[in-house]
Order: C-alpha cells, then sequence, then structure tokens
C-alpha cells in the first residue's frame, strides 16, 4: 500500500525475546521497554510452531497481530515478528529472535492504526533503541481506498463471509490451495487487514492474525497456514464460499454487508465508517458490531432491519434522534412506529413507550391501523390490534384522542373481515368503554360483523344490557334506516319497538348467535313483559325442547315469561308454550305420558279455547311428532274438561288427530276406565272405541253412565244393566261402574234398583248382588250393602214383631255407617199424646234390651221419584 505520512507521532513498547551466544536452555526476553512478564505474555502467545524450510510459504519472518491476550485482556495494538539470523544455540540449533511491538489502545484507535499501517512504520532492520526507551513511530494514515480494493480483489462476499465468521467468535484458517503459492509476506499482512476492515476497528481490541502458523495449539483468529487443526475453519484466499456463520447477529452482519454492497455506493464509504469505529466492541457482543455496521446507512439500515423482524430498539433511537420524524416520509414510519409500538407493549414497553412521545407522528394511529390490516383476519392481527389500542389507552393522558383514531380506523378498514371486526369492536367497548359512531353504524350494517359482535356479547355472562339497548335503538330509529334482521329483533326484546316489526327470520338471526342465545332473548322477554316472543323463536325453542341437553333450561324460563296462572296470558302464548312443555317431557322419557297442558287447563271461555286450539294446530302442522305429543298432553295423566274441550276443537280443525285420540283414550279406559268415563264422550267416539275387542264393554257402560248423570229412572237403568249382562255376565267395567253408583248414592238405591232388574230380568238383582261380592273391586260395596240389608231385616223384624207380638230373630247392628251415609238419631216419642199423633208403641215395640238408636242410610231426595 502507498498510504502517505500522517501526522501521528506514536511511541511503541518493544521486547526482544532470544537466546544468548551459546546458550543452551530456554529462550527468555533479553532487552526492551517493557516488563518482562508482560512481555512474555504476548511473545509467548504469538508463537505458532517451529519454521519448516521446506515449505516456501513458512519462510522467516513471520508476523503476528494482537489485539489482547488471555492473561492480559486489555485492548492493544501489538505485532511480534519471528526472524533467524543465521545464529545457533549451545547445542546446535537455531536460534530465533521474536520482537514485539506494542501500542496503548488509546494511541492506536486515535490514530485508526491498521495492521498494513503499523507493518510498514516498524524497523525492520534490528535497529532498536539501546536505552530501553520505547520505539517512536510516524506510520501513514490508513487509505480506505486501498482497504476497500484489497476487499474487492480478494472478492467483497469472501471476505464479508470471513469477516463474519471471525464476528462468530471462529477461528479461520487461510490455506493455500494445492499447487498454489501465496504473496509474500507484506500482502500476506494486507489481506488478513482487508478481512479486519469489514468490521468496525474496535473489534481489534481481541482480533488477531498471522501471516504464517505452525501446527503448535494457539488461539490466534486469522492465520494463514499449511493445515488447519481442530476448531479452525478452512478456508481458500478469495476462491469458494466460506460458510454461513452460526450466531443470529454475525448471520445478520453478512447479510448487512452484502446489502450495503448491492447500494450505489463505493466499498470505500463502507471501510471509512467501520475505521472511524474505535470504540472497543467485546467479542462477547457482535449486536455491537452489527450496530456499528448500521450506522454507516443508518436510515435505510435501520428501516431494513425491522422490515425484516430484526429490528433494535436502540437502533431506531439513533435514528430519530438523527432524523426528525416528520422527515421520514410514511413509507419509513410505517416502519418505524408499528415497530416502536410493539416494543412499547409490556412491562418492559418504558422506554420504548418515551419514545414514542418525544417523537410523536399525528399518522400514529392511521399506521397502527394499516400495521394491523396487513396482518388480515387472523388471530395474530387480532392480537396485534389489542395490542396497539391498549398502548395508545395507556397513552391517553399524554396524546387525546389517538385510541379513538385508531379504533375508527380499525372498524372503517375494508379490507379486514367484518367478523373479525365485530370480535374488536365488542372487546374495545369491554375493555375501554369505547364505541365510536362508526363501529355502531359497521355493527347495524354488516350482518357478519354484527353477528360477531352478538355472539361475544352472548357468550360474556357478564354481559351489559346498555351497548345491546344502544344498538337496537339505533337499528329502529331514523338515522339507521330500520334496519332487518338480528337489530331489529333486539330492539323488539328490549321493548325499542313493537314485535309487529320484527320477524321469525330476525329472531332467527338473534338465537342462531350462540347456543344460549334462546335463553338470553326469553330473559330479556320476560323483563319487558313479552311473552309474544316464543312465537318468532318457535324453531329455535322446539328445537331446544327435544333437546335433552337443553330443554331442563326451557321449562322453568318459559314459565317465568307465561305463567299458567298468568290471567292475561294470550291463548296463543298459552298453546306454544303447553306445547314446549309437553315436547320437553316427550323428550325427557318417550315412553311416559306427558304431565298434560297446564294453561290449557285455565282456559273456560270458548273463544279463548278456539283460539288456543288454532294455535296449537297451526304449530303441529306436517309434524307427526308433534301432533302426538299435543293430544297426549292435552289428554293427561287425568282427566280435565277444559282440555277435553280444547282437544275436541283440534280433532275439529285437524280430522287426523282422532286416529291419535282413539289410541290415547283405548290405553286410559284399559288403565283407568272409571276415570275417563267422565269425560264428556262423543257417542261416534265411543261406538269407535267399543269395536275394539279389549273395549267391546264401553258402550253399556257409557250409557249407563250417562243415564246416571242425566238421573234417568230406575226402570231405564235396569234395561241398560240387563242389556249390558246377558245371562247375567257382568264385566268388571260395568260391576265398577254399578259399584261408583251405589257408592255414590247410598245402599238405598241398590235396593230401589232391585225389583226394577227383577222385572226386567228373573233373579237378576240376586246374580247382581252375587257379582258384586266376588269381584275383586268390589268388596266394599258388597259390605255396605250387608250391613244395610240386615239392618233393614233387624228393621221389618222389629215392626213385624209389634203387629204379631213376637220379637226379633235377629240383633241390631252396632258398626257406625260406612262412609258417604250418615247416622241419624230416631226422634224421641212426645211426652203427651194429641189427635193427631199416634200412640206412644208398647215398651216391647221400643226394642227392650238394646238401645233405641240405630244407623239409617239416608236416601237421596231425587230417589224417591225414580223408586215409583
Amino acid at each position: 500500500m502507498n498510504e502517505e505520512l500522517g501526522q501521528d507521532r506514536l511511541a511503541a513498547h518493544w521486547a526482544v525475546l532470544g537466546k544468548h551466544p551459546g546458550q543452551v536452555m530456554g529462550y527468555e526476553v533479553l532487552d526492551g521497554s517493557l516488563p518482562p512478564d508482560r512481555a512474555e505474555s504476548y511473545l509467548w502467545a504469538a508463537a505458532t510452531g517451529t519454521p519448516e524450510s521446506r515449505e516456501p510459504a513458512a519462510a522467516l519472518p513471520w508476523r503476528v497481530f494482537l489485539g489482547s491476550v488471555r492473561t492480559d485482556p486489555t485492548p492493544v495494538c501489538a505485532t511480534v515478528e519471528t526472524t533467524w539470523d543465521g545464529s545457533r544455540d549451545g547445542t546446535g540449533a537455531p536460534s530465533y529472535t521474536w520482537r514485539l511491538f506494542l501500542l496503548d489502545w488509546s494511541q492506536a484507535g486515535a490514530a485508526r492504526l491498521t495492521w498494513s499501517a503499523l507493518d510498514q512504520a516498524l524497523p525492520h532492520d534490528g535497529q532498536l533503541p539501546t536505552s530501553g526507551d520505547p520505539v517512536p513511530l510516524s506510520p501513514p494514515r490508513p487509505q480506505a481506498g486501498q482497504l476497500a480494493a484489497q476487499a474487492e480483489e480478494l472478492g467483497f462476499e469472501w471476505t464479508a463471509r470471513v469477516a463474519a465468521l471471525l464476528l462468530d467468535n471462529r477461528r479461520v484458517a487461510i490455506v493455500p490451495p494445492s499447487g498454489t503459492t501465496l504473496p509474500e509476506v507484506t500482502e500476506r499482512v494486507r489481506v488478513l487487514d482487508a478481512v479486519c476492515a469489514l468490521l468496525p476497528y474496535g473489534c481489534r481490541a481481541w482480533l488477531s492474525g498471522a501471516t504464517w502458523a505452525g501446527q503448535s495449539d494457539h488461539a490466534l483468529r486469522l492465520v494463514f497456514t499449511a493445515t488447519p487443526t481442530t476448531g479452525q475453519v478452512e478456508v481458500w484466499p478469495g476462491t469458494g464460499s466460506p460458510p454461513d456463520p452460526q450466531g443470529t447477529a454475525a448471520r445478520t452482519y453478512l447479510s448487512e454487508l452484502l446489502r450495503l454492497r448491492a447500494k450505489p455506493r463505493p466499498t470505500a464509504e463502507l471501510v471509512e465508517h467501520l475505521l472511524g469505529w474505535t470504540e472497543v466492541i467485546p467479542v462477547q457482543n457482535p449486536a455491537e458490531a452489527l450496530r456499528a455496521l448500521r450506522d454507516a446507512d443508518l436510515l435505510d439500515s435501520v428501516i431494513e432491519a425491522v422490515r425484516q423482524g430484526r429490528g433494535d430498539l436502540h437502533d431506531v433511537q439513533r435514528l430519530l434522534e438523527r432524523y426528525p420524524v416528520e422527515s421520514l416520509g410514511e413509507v419509513r414510519l410505517a416502519v418505524l412506529l408499528p415497530f416502536l409500538a410493539r416494543c412499547a407493549q409490556g412491562p418492559e414497553g418504558g422506554p420504548a413507550r418515551a419514545l414514542l412521545l418525544r417523537h410523536w407522528s399525528r399518522s400514529l394511529p392511521h399506521l397502527l391501523a394499516e400495521d394491523v390490516v396487513a396482518g388480515g383476519g387472523t388471530r395474530e392481527s387480532f392480537e396485534r390490534a389489542r395490542g396497539h389500542l391498549g398502548l395508545l389507552h395507556a397513552l391517553e393522558a399524554e396524546r387525546p384522542g389517538a385510541l379513538d383514531e385508531l379504533l375508527t380506523a380499525l372498524v372503517s378498514a375494508p379490507q379486514h373481515r367484518p367478523e373479525w371486526t365485530g370480535y374488536l369492536v365488542y372487546w374495545a367497548e369491554q375493555t375501554f368503554g369505547r364505541a365510536p359512531e362508526a363501529a355502531d353504524t359497521l355493527l347495524i350494517r354488516s350482518r357478519e360483523a354484527g353477528l360477531a359482535w352478538l355472539s361475544s356479547w352472548l357468550e360474556d355472562r357478564t354481559r351489559d344490557l346498555a351497548p345491546l339497548v344502544r344498538l337496537a335503538t339505533r337499528a329502529v330509529g331514523g338515522a339507521s334506516g330500520g334496519v332487518t334482521g338480528w337489530p331489529r329483533f333486539a330492539a323488539a326484546l328490549t321493548g325499542r319497538a313493537g314485535f309487529a316489526q320484527a320477524t321469525a327470520e330476525d329472531a332467527e338471526e338473534f338465537v342462531g348467535a350462540h347456543d344460549d342465545a334462546w335463553e338470553t332473548a326469553l330473559e330479556l322477554a320476560t323483563a319487558e313483559g313479552r311473552p309474544e316472543v316464543v312465537d318468532l323463536m318457535w324453531p329455535r325453542l322446539r328445537e331446544v325442547a327435544r333437546s335433552r341437553e337443553a330443554s331442563a333450561r326451557l321449562l322453568p324460563a318459559l314459565d317465568r315469561l307465561a305463567p299458567a296462572e298468568g290471567a292475561s296470558l294470550a291463548p296463543e302464548v298459552a298453546a306454544d308454550a303447553d306445547l314446549l312443555r309437553a315436547l320437553h317431557a316427550h323428550a325427557a322419557d318417550g315412553s311416559r305420558i306427558p304431565s298434560g297442558m297446564p294453561r290449557a287447563r285455565r282456559l273456560t271461555d270458548t273463544r279463548a279455547q278456539e283460539a288456543y286450539a288454532a294455535a296449537l294446530s297451526r304449530r303441529v302442522d306436517t309434524d307427526q311428532t308433534s301432533t302426538a305429543v299435543a293430544v297426549e298432553a292435552l289428554l293427561g295423566d287425568e282427566p280435565d274438561p277444559h282440555s277435553w274441550c280444547v282437544l275436541q276443537l283440534l280433532m275439529a280443525q285437524r280430522v287426523s288427530t282422532e286416529s291419535l285420540v282413539r289410541d290415547g283414550l283405548a290405553r286410559r279406559l284399559t288403565e283407568k276406565h272409571a276415570r275417563w268415563l267422565r269425560l264428556d264422550l262423543p257417542d261416534h267416539l265411543v261406538r269407535d272405541l267399543s269395536r275394539r275387542h279389549h273395549l267391546s264393554w264401553l258402550t253399556s257402560v257409557w250409557e249407563f253412565g250417562r243415564a246416571v248423570r242425566e238421573k234417568q229412572p230406575m226402570d231405564r237403568l235396569a234395561r241398560l244393566i240387563a242389556t249390558a249382562a246377558p245371562g247375567g255376565r257382568f264385566s268388571p267395567q260395568l260391576l265398577s261402574a254399578i259399584a261408583d253408583f251405589i257408592r255414590a248414592n247410598g245402599p238405598w238405591i241398590a235396593y230401589s234398583l232391585a225389583a226394577p232388574l227383577h222385572r226386567t230380568a228373573p233373579n237378576l238383582d240376586l246374580v247382581l248382588y252375587s257379582a258384586l261380592r266376588r269381584s275383586e273391586g268390589t268388596g266394599a260395596v258388597a259390605d255396605l250393602l250387608d250391613r244395610f240389608h240386615a239392618e233393614e231385616t233387624y228393621q221389618h223384624q222389629r215392626l213385624h214383631g209389634a203387629l204379631t207380638g213376637t220379637p226379633p230373630t235377629t240383633a241390631p247392628l252396632t258398626a257406625l255407617p260406612p262412609a258417604g251415609a250418615s247416622p241419624v238419631t230416631a226422634p224421641a216419642p212426645p211426652q203427651t199424646a194429641s189427635p193427631q199423633t199416634a200412640a206412644p208403641l208398647p215398651a216391647a215395640a221400643q226394642g227392650t234390651g238394646h238401645k233405641a238408636r240405630w244407623p239409617v242410610f239416608r236416601r237421596p231426595d231425587w230417589f224417591q221419584g225414580m223408586r215409583r
């Protein structure tokens, strides 16, 4: 290199290691200006083996350059030259000489002293001071252009890769390819210097190099050698492609070198910048070297690093301190500001937040929105939006309005999926209490965004009703144009509009937004007193009623919304609620008869029953399952006249239900016929049922029961019984009906019936009595008749004895009368006789020997005419 002499006047400490003439044992410090122990630490660090005369490249002199040694880590700029003047020691072996020259780092850094300049300035003729004073040096100023030219001659990428390996704390061996020769020693120094010139000057504090190294163990980092030792990376001078570094910082450093080389700027500018970075960079901190490199092209390098996800907050700070934020332009700010915003989020984000506030840009909300939009409608972009919004909320005291600007920008971005935006709007309002008008407009106008918001609102168990009310109010207001869909249904639910405006499709949108939306809708309708919501929600509620999992929550909600005892409950609502209840019971256990329609049982008005039946008919249309469930529920477990009236109206409106009613009645009449005969069954239905083999008894028993209810004469009852018991064969159902007749009216009714039965069919009265005794279910009635006739017999004998003077042959009963009969005490005889009063009976006729009280069975007044 033809560097020009500079004005720097330096002083280098020195030392010489060798042997005195004829000396046999080891080498020692012979002279110098350094303490021997310090001198030895550098001299021995440069010892890399014994010269081999057979290897031309290994010919002396060898030169080693050191920035520090393990035993003395203080940065210096040192060089050791190994020479041989032909002298030999006492054993006849060559006696080598090592000359050390050492400059303090402050001197070397101030002069930006390169190894080439140091090599050129040192005395190589053996002329050293004899007094031990430092050696004065006047090294030339380093020429960046010459170093850059050397790097280009080697191949910039090759040189850059070797430099990156050194930054990666690797030891590199430059091995000459087979059959090639290396340049002379001075040129090798320039190669070493060209590699190091692509690293900041401060790295020379730990860099080291050698123009040749033998096979001895050493820690030098960049050496020429014939064969690499263990741990060294082998490269060939100026050829091939050295391997990539392993560390992230070193790999990034290499990328930045290549990027800067590709720019239309001279390589010499880059080398000049790196030579000027004289601050010591520890080997353990390659990121400092990367920062120094980026400073050569600070603006573009920082922007590019951030864009590639390798941004550094300190680099951004240096950039912003150098360039006013508004001078950077939106393209660069779109990279820098979102990066700063991300750094500012979280507990460690204080410095970044301060930097944002200090270099605030009015474009920040807009650029943060673009940063989110660039991520698409993904979970990652959603989290990014949350982070940016949270940051601006934290900075709101210093920058009011920025949060609303960002939220509005995010809501207004057309690139985002509406569902994504709907979720974000809900989160922002719940977190920050912010709901800009643009957000409400989007939720009302965009079905997808609105449903996403609604599903979030429904999912939130601590949900606030106010946002829903606000949206519903705007939805039906003039400003929004009266939109349709779930907002209109929400308006009806919350009392902001009438149900006449909402449709089943609106309700379906609402309840389809979440699995449990139906329950929330019923709660809101209950609070507003709007049970008619059931009509709009019918498809979903029917589905819930048929579900084993969700239906258990349906009945309590219906009971609160449309209570069975509600006096003002519309028949249509009552029909819906009852049918849902029945469907629930059917879903819970399909084999069990649903336990009735409680709201139908309270309908006594004919018009209300007709409206109920009409509503029920519409619901079961074309749905066989619902039809069957409705019929079963109206029949219920116990006969109810009001439910039966509704069921008759349903049969009239929907003829197909009659067969279901017949089947249901047939089963009930078979199991508990007595209860179900109380219903006012139409004649044709009774005739149809009687055609079934197991119900052949029904017509006769039904006609007997109707005759009893109509209080027809005993002869009519007797004829009906005789017809129903041909040949004296009484069915259990007929015996049960007759027994119920006797229990209800007392034993006198049986006695009154006996004579007409005998007249209709001789001895049928006796057959009936005998059947009542034998039948399993009428034994109590037989006992009742037994007591009755025993008492009657005693009374007849007593009266007959008064006529004949013979006492009764039977004793009176002392047991109390059975249930249904009233004990009546005979009136006491009068004290005196009168013309209108018969004389007192004789004492014997008064039942001497027993009390004058006995059970008396009261005869119903209405039977007096029947007996006649």
